[in-house]
């Protein structure tokens, strides 16, 4: 038999035993517990890493597809795009953030793809990041590597800028030509850009440089630019006339060489007070003018402003032409149903496109002549239906512009917009150049909102000081769109 000290130091040694295997199942449970602390506080530092990482690559990749507009060419295009990528994925993720190295971008992580038959440019970015562990180096790791990939698509755009250069532009002028030159800027000009074409209006309507119409895209920056410094103020307001030449000439550009985003940028300070049409100044029998050819003149009859309004319009304008007098042509008794035709991509009047006079909405109504006069002139020569036909006139364009899924943009100048300007046709507060000028965007704010046609922006500057602003809250909503 063992004695009792043999038995005690028997029960000593069992104890030590079990106490080292309990100190080394504790300490394996440590190292497993801290590797999962390590690994929970890891993986919310990757998460936190991985989420500025795709902020850096977003704004990289928008950055690029901004870019597209610096260069005559797709290969310098392509440059500016991958630099600015580069440049703007840099900025937007902060040094050391969460201990984390970013990887500088090289040009095989940025793509700048141009597919011409679409009219789509595609940016892609690849980035990436290492960040060091903390606990989780217990478990043999050091670092971790984050990776994020972000797209852009830029679509060629074709835009047409309206600007309105009648008189009452007057000392804003400079600051409409420095907004209107600083809007052109920000498109891709060269060959396979953005296509620009640019029409103004006074007394009349000029296409002082048409969209370029061949297969090939962009426009020449020059040109356009030149053509804005040349304006000069003076004159009425022929809006109907600058919103026809603009249709007319952005469909122009033939349907298969159209790019995929086609917009027109309306600029004007006032509303519209002139008609364009061929008119009769003499008799009109059976409903045909009998008057000698030389008096059937075609041109923007302007209703005035100010005047008894069912007094004749007699002044005369070349439609073609800003600020160019026709002469005064006091036979005038009617007016015709519809004034000058669309044309097609051809540059061939449309049968049957003559912009009506009468209002498409309804909300201007015309006083007509006696039957007696036909269904060709049924309208007064009145001062006040010359001025309701000029806005119902440019509206009308503006419908058929947005039908044909044409997005319209409009931007107004001054406090006169505000008002109905003139007195004598007792217009009401609907009628002032703000609504028709949120009518031809087609804002959703706009009293004649149609949700079947695209939905536009009216931007309103009250100085001169405030056109480039206005000017680029358009632009950047049209760049918006063709990301």
């Amino acid at each position: 038999m063992k004695s009792t000290e043999q038995k005690n130091d028997m029960r000593t040694k069992h104890h030590s035993s079990q106490r080292g295997q309990v100190l080394i199942l504790v300490a394996l449970l440590l190292v497993v517990l801290i590797g999962f602390v390590g690994l929970a506080i890891d993986s919310g530092r990757t998460y936190g890493v991985k989420a500025k990482l795709n902020s850096a690559v977003d704004a990289a990749a928008i950055a690029g597809a901004r870019a597209l507009a610096q260069g005559a060419s797709d290969p310098l295009r392509e440059a500016a795009a991958i630099q600015a990528a580069k440049d703007y994925y840099v900025a937007n993720f902060p040094t050391n953030f969460q201990g984390a190295t970013l990887v500088a971008l090289t040009n095989a992580d940025v793509s700048a793809t141009h597919d011409l038959a679409s009219g789509y440019w595609t940016i892609n970015v690849k980035g990436s990041a290492v960040m060091p562990v903390t606990l989780m180096g217990l478990l043999g790791f050091s670092d971790v590597a984050v990776s994020a990939e972000g797209g852009a698509i830029r679509r060629d755009l074709d835009i047409i800028l309206v600007l309105d250069s009648s008189g009452s532009i007057g000392t804003a002028l400079p600051g409409l030509k420095a907004a209107a030159i600083n809007f052109v800027n920000k498109f891709n000009a060269g060959s396979n850009g953005d296509r620009v074409g640019l029409v103004t209006f006074a007394s009349g309507g000029v296409l002082d440089v048409p969209i370029n119409k061949t297969g090939a895209r962009g426009f020449n920056k020059a040109t356009v630019t030149n053509a804005i410094n040349a304006l000069t103020s003076t004159g009425s307001t022929a809006a109907a006339e600058g919103m026809r030449k603009a249709l007319n000439d952005i469909n122009g550009v033939p349907v298969a060489a159209r790019s995929s985003l086609r917009m027109i940028v309306f600029f004007s300070d006032g509303a519209p007070n002139d008609v364009p049409a061929k008119f009769c100044n003499g008799a009109v029998t059976g409903g045909v003018c009998t008057a000698s050819a030389a008096n059937q003149p075609t041109g923007d009859l302007y209703s005035e402003t100010a005047g008894p309004g069912t007094s004749r319009a007699t002044s005369l304008y070349d439609y073609q032409r800003r600020d160019s007098s026709l002469g005064t042509y006091a036979n005038i008794a009617t007016l015709p149903i519809r004034g000058l035709p669309l044309t097609d991509a051809m540059g061939v009047a449309i049968p049957g496109s003559e912009v009506p006079l009468a209002s498409f909405n309804n909300i201007r109504a015309l006083t007509p002549v006696s039957p007696a006069n036909g269904v060709l002139f049924p309208y007064t020569n009145t001062r006040c239906n010359v001025n309701k036909a000029a806005r119902n006139m440019v509206e009308n364009v503006a419908d058929t512009t947005r039908s044909q899924k044409i997005k319209l943009y409009s931007i107004a100048l001054g406090a006169a917009v505000t008002t109905a300007e003139i007195t004598f046709c007792s217009y009401g507060a609907s009628e002032s150049g703000a609504n028709i000028l949120k009518r031809l965007a087609n804002t959703s704010d706009s009293d004649t909102h149609s949700t079947t046609q695209p939905t536009g922006l009216y931007v309103w500057a009250a100085n001169a000081s405030e056109l480039d602003a206005a000017f680029s809250t358009i632009a950047s909503e049209i760049l918006r769109l063709s990301k």
